[in-house]
């Protein structure tokens, strides 16, 4: 086998283990992590770095540390005949990348579609307090969400626009700014990047940041929100939902946990920004492998662990 494809698959079974290994512990950790009653922003931040974490560090460990000691350390002109642990491990990190990427292109490409079909059905709409350019739309579910990234655009059903009252709608606007202020769509993103080796775990958490994000960004919206939500719930028909790659004020299903918490009216525990947590975890794991990539006293070790592996049967 060449040095490059050497390389390269060194850096894919790298990948490969560190995330397994990462997911077993987020796994293990899962259940510790609570739905968040009282501060859904904090068990939102708690459960995206949870899901996106193995993968992270699975990235960082390659691309910081394995890829680097091998480049460094193994002869150029060696010709190595790996044995199939190695090779398997390498087709284990590539066909989990693939798997993240195809899910994440799907949904871009679902959400690119839907911009540009509902942009040119529906017709520019003004509303005080919108995140992003609306447009009114007609559709048989009572949508209201925030489709895009770098260029949003906010697209609310007709019948949502003529049943609620102007506070309500108001509420509904600032519910969807939350979003938008998170990032919830770039975070939807990133969730189906990260390899999901753990599944239907994985499915499960990720369920559970997006009733998190959606409990989150209901924070503050009141009597009037929650109004909102039960006249939105009635517009659809019985037992209908919609699935969109995007922040949406109402998809379908069981509202009760979401009203009762706009109803009784409690204040939220106070926290950091919504995005500060994550961020927090990304920063530390990439401070503590880009420390042992800038090493060069570890490099040697990792490339003797290294062709270990590869000599393996």
């Amino acid at each position: 086998m060449s040095f490059a494809l050497l390389a390269a698959s060194a850096a894919l079974g790298t990948f490969a283990g560190v995330t397994a290994l990462g997911s077993l512990v987020a796994r293990a950790l899962a259940g510790r992590v609570g739905d968040g009653d009282r501060d859904p922003a904090g068990s939102a931040r708690r459960l995206f770095a949870l899901r996106t974490l193995p993968s992270l560090l699975g990235l960082a460990s390659a691309c910081g540390v394995a890829l680097p000691a091998f480049v460094l350390y193994e002869p150029r002109g060696a010709l190595e005949a790996p044995g199939w642990t190695f090779v398997l491990l390498a087709i284990a990190g590539a066909v989990a990348i693939a798997g993240g990427l195809r899910r994440a292109l799907r949904d871009w490409w679902a959400t690119r579609r839907l911009r540009r079909e509902w942009t040119r059905q529906g017709a520019p709409l003004t509303l005080a307090g919108a995140p992003a350019p609306a447009y009114r739309i007609r559709h048989p579910f009572p949508v209201v969400t925030v489709v895009g990234i770098l260029r949003p655009r906010l697209f609310v059903a007709e019948q949502v626009i003529e049943r609620l009252s102007g506070p309500e709608l108001a509420a509904v606007l600032a519910h969807e700014q939350g979003h938008v202020s998170a990032r919830d769509n770039l975070k939807r993103i990133a969730l189906r990047l990260a390899p999901a080796l753990w599944a239907p775990e994985a499915r499960r958490l990720e369920e559970r940041w997006e009733q998190a994000a959606e409990e989150a960004a209901d924070d503050g919206g009141g009597l009037e929100l929650a109004a909102a939500l039960v006249k939105t719930a009635r517009l659809a028909s019985a037992g209908s939902r919609i699935d969109v790659p995007a922040a949406a004020f109402h998809r379908g299903g069981a509202l009760a946990r979401r009203v009762r918490r706009l109803t009784e009216a409690r204040p939220s525990a106070p926290g950091p920004p919504r995005s500060r947590g994550a961020i927090s975890w990304i920063v530390l794991a990439a401070a503590v492998v880009g420390a042992l990539a800038w090493s060069l006293a570890s490099l040697a070790p990792v490339h003797g662990l290294i062709e270990r592996v590869v000599h393996l049967p």
